[in-house]
């Protein structure tokens, strides 16, 4: 028995491991574009939220937007593991 559990151990870091190559890979290439369309977006834009207007680059912008969605997603998939590791 001691045979297989080493198996299945080994088996399950490598599948990780290439989950993590593949997340990393992903990212980075999210990372490149964001840069570039950051990059070629420097425009002044205003931009109204409720009773505050603001203006700066479209770049701002962008960074916060995406910066606030990681965020977000980031958070929700926690709340929802969280809730599973509950059960």
């Amino acid at each position: 028995m001691a045979k297989t559990d080493s198996t299945t151990s080994a088996t399950t870091r490598q599948r990780s491991s290439v989950g993590l190559v593949a997340t990393t890979a992903i990212v980075v290439i999210v990372a490149i574009a964001l840069i570039i369309l950051i990059g070629q977006n420097t425009d002044q834009v205003d931009i109204g939220f409720l009773a505050w207007e603001f203006a700066f680059p479209l770049s701002i912008g962008l960074v916060v937007a995406a910066v606030g969605g990681a965020v977000f997603a980031f958070a929700l998939s926690g709340l929802i593991a969280l809730r599973r590791r509950k059960r």
